[in-house]
């Protein structure tokens, strides 16, 4: 990739080493397989269902974005 700026290199790549990434967990809620980021107040994000049941995506109770415990 040719990135054409007129910034100095060390303003374009400062801060490139100093990624953080978000911690994940596969685990279960509500009997549904799931991918978890786990978020600053200790509790978890459903991030993904992990399923190939199509009845587990019309479930009301389990969805992207649902913050569990």
């Amino acid at each position: 990739m040719i990135l054409w700026t007129s910034l100095p290199l060390e303003y374009v790549l400062e801060g490139f080493n100093n990624n953080t990434y978000a911690a994940y967990e596969a685990s279960e809620v509500a009997g549904i397989p799931v991918l978890l980021e786990k978020i600053e107040t200790g509790q978890r994000r459903v991030v993904r269902i992990n399923s190939t049941d199509p009845t587990h995506f019309l479930r009301k109770d389990v969805y992207p974005g649902l913050v569990t415990t």
